[in-house]
């Protein structure tokens, strides 16, 4: 098949260290595989990107890169920088008679103009919550027939019923890479440090735990105050952050750690550190809400708690040691590998090509 992907060219992929993006990465790594399979793929990217596709930059800079962003300082420009190479890719990939256009950009950012490449599938993974009332228009877009909406979990679908949803692909990761490990004593949080992950509390539930709890991730300018107030008065031997971490140090983290604490607030729409951490072997305690019934089976490869309340969370880590590590890994192979989500993609692709 003949495949066009994008996510974004405010980025390179792979990403620098300290960058997060998930999709960018995930677009990266899919575009890459689908390589290995024997497809004629494009990547549509900025300049510096590095992938086994054909790179189709249309000599556009990362914007990051400070001799773009100083051009265009305004508020959005970033997202308006991202819809000129969307417009360029979709007549590309039209000129060019291409089977399918699988993208991960914002949803507006591909179903303002997909409809241009009319006779073109167009394949949007939802990378974001939908909740926001801006999304309540979404469904609207459901008379544009080249346009197919893909969730990451069946949960993240919900706050837009009328949406007509293609498909539920879950997010695949290396395994190769998030290797297995024998883990340790400590407890872990990995994520953004913001109020809606919850790290405060993995605090809590390390105090009262009396155990040892490791942070990595990073702080926003938004974020710093909730930061000061709610963590940086426990940092000491007990409780230790790190920071942003690059791959090969969270992927060490994961390894020895007894347990990934993700007490979310917020309606994840899949999370991946919980599915890099089960791959290493550790388990991972989250409360019921959400994509986590849909990554986790309670009992096997982690604890779903009914709340966020500390007690509950503590009552989870001093048990979660008789999980078995090696069984939570086996899941992650089978269920959520890079391999997995690629085939799954595969089998959309056919089925609308058909």
């Amino acid at each position: 098949m003949k495949i066009g992907i994008y996510c974004t060219n405010n980025l390179t992929y792979p990403l620098s260290a300290g960058s997060i993006y998930a999709s960018m990465a995930l677009a990266g790594q899919i575009a890459d595989e689908l390589v290995e399979r024997g497809h004629e793929v494009v990547f549509f990217a900025p300049e510096g990107t590095k992938t086994r596709a054909q790179l189709i930059t249309f000599d556009m800079l990362p914007f990051d890169d400070e001799r773009i962003y100083s051009q265009y300082p305004h508020e959005g420009s970033s997202y308006q920088y991202e819809n000129v190479m969307m417009i360029k890719a979709l007549h590309y990939l039209t000129t060019h008679n291409f089977d399918v256009f699988h993208t991960h950009c914002r949803p507006f950012s591909v179903v303002d103009f997909a409809p241009i490449a009319s006779e073109l599938p167009v394949i949007a993974t939802v990378h974001d919550p939908v909740v926001d009332s801006a999304f309540n228009i979404l469904h609207l877009f459901n008379d544009f027939p080249n346009i197919h909406l893909v969730s990451l979990t069946n949960a993240q679908r919900q706050p837009q019923p009328k949406v007509h949803w293609s498909k539920t692909v879950h997010n695949g990761i290396d395994t190769d890479f998030w290797g297995y490990g024998d883990g340790g004593d400590y407890l872990l949080y990995s994520g953004r440090i913001i109020e809606e992950k919850g790290p405060d509390i993995a605090v809590q539930v390390a105090l009262k735990s009396n155990k040892k709890l490791v942070l990595a991730g990073s702080i926003y300018p938004y974020s710093q105050g909730f930061f000061d107030q709610t963590i940086k008065p426990y940092l000491g031997e007990q409780i230790q952050y790190l920071g942003s971490v690059d791959q090969n140090t969270l992927k060490d983290l994961y390894q020895n750690a007894l347990a990934l604490v993700c007490p979310i607030r917020w309606n994840e729409p899949f999370g991946l550190v919980m599915t890099e951490a089960m791959s290493t072997g550790t388990p991972v305690i989250a409360p019921n809400r959400a994509s986590v019934p849909e990554i986790i089976v309670n009992g096997k490869n982690g604890i779903i708690t009914n709340t966020i309340e500390v007690n509950e969370l503590v009552d989870a880590a001093q048990n979660i040691q008789t999980l078995d590590r090696k069984a939570c890994r086996k899941y992650i192979e089978l269920n959520f590998s890079l391999k997995k989500m690629v085939s799954d993609y595969e089998n959309l692709y056919r089925e609308l090509i058909q």
